[in-house]
């Protein structure tokens, strides 16, 4: 069990909760200062990303 903590990559866990917790404060943003429920934010993310994803490998 020892060994598995040694192998993780926290630098790259740390990136990750940044990365989502700025996803959460702009989505929170959205929905304080828009109309947009959280569904449509949710619709826009995930559209967003097969956008972009589909861009990268043009």
């Amino acid at each position: 069990m020892t060994d598995f903590f040694y192998n993780i990559n926290w630098m790259t866990i740390l990136r990750c909760f940044i990365v989502g917790g700025l996803f959460c404060v702009i989505g929170q943003i959205l929905i304080d200062k828009t109309k947009l429920t959280p569904a449509r934010i949710l619709v826009i993310y995930v559209t967003t990303g097969v956008l972009l994803r589909w861009y990268r490998n043009l």
